[in-house]
């Protein structure tokens, strides 16, 4: 079993789009009272993170959630994932702050993952400006992953036309084979706008009347949830 699961795990490094995003989330539930220590303690973190290479957000989710808070990692590519995963293996910095954090701490880790993004061309910085978003977390079945990425395709020329920036991923470490569709907008007020327009756009109405009325669907939506960028560090 073990050489079993090794072997499923290199597949899975191995099999990581070498040009695309990389991204780690971290899901984090305040204890407490501890809300903004918790915080904190992230944006800590962060100033550790984006000195060693990533690119941070912290994000507070909201509908469809208990408003846990995201701690977030891009990387660029598969390269600057690997450079900046072994400078933290071996920075002091992060070694004390793990230490402080753990001897007084303000939430638990509720889970983690690592997505690669299926767009080459998107990255890390790509997020700055974009302060809200929505994610449906999709499950394809079984040997249809590649129908499923072929709507994302689909769906995403329609949401980008109506002024919602789009990007898929796919789970790695910590996931399944499940796909993340993640759509971000400039403000709450800009997700209402995109929104309002998808609701008479053509395109969409006869996109959504297609997968309705299919018998065999090539996926199940699993969760749907929407949250706010609280900070970004680069």
């Amino acid at each position: 079993m073990k050489s079993l699961n090794y072997g499923m795990m290199l597949l899975c490094v191995l099999s990581l789009p070498v040009r695309s995003e990389i991204v780690e989330v971290y899901r984090w539930e305040p204890y407490a009272g501890k809300n903004m220590a918790l915080i904190e303690a992230m944006q800590e973190a962060a100033d550790i993170h984006t000195n060693l290479g990533a690119t941070v957000q912290i994000n507070r989710l909201d509908i469809g959630t208990s408003q846990q808070i995201d701690y977030v990692m891009r990387f660029d590519d598969l390269a600057a994932w690997g450079s900046a995963k072994t400078k933290m293996a071996s920075s002091q910095d992060w070694a004390e702050f793990g230490v402080r954090a753990s001897s007084d701490p303000s939430g638990k880790l509720v889970e983690s993952l690592l997505g690669t993004n299926l767009d080459q061309t998107t990255k890390a910085s790509d997020f700055a400006d974009k302060t809200v978003f929505s994610v449906f977390i999709w499950d394809p079945a079984p040997g249809r992953g590649l129908e499923l990425q072929a709507g994302f395709a689909a769906a995403e020329m329609i949401h980008e036309t109506n002024g919602a920036k789009v990007d898929s991923y796919l789970e790695s470490f910590g996931g399944s084979d499940k796909l993340h569709y993640v759509m971000s907008f400039d403000s709450w007020e800009h997700m209402a706008e995109v929104q309002a327009k998808l609701t008479s756009d053509p395109a969409w109405i006869e996109f959504q009347g297609v997968n309705a009325s299919a018998t065999d669907p090539a996926a199940d939506l699993i969760m749907s949830f929407t949250g706010t960028t609280l900070m970004n560090f680069d």
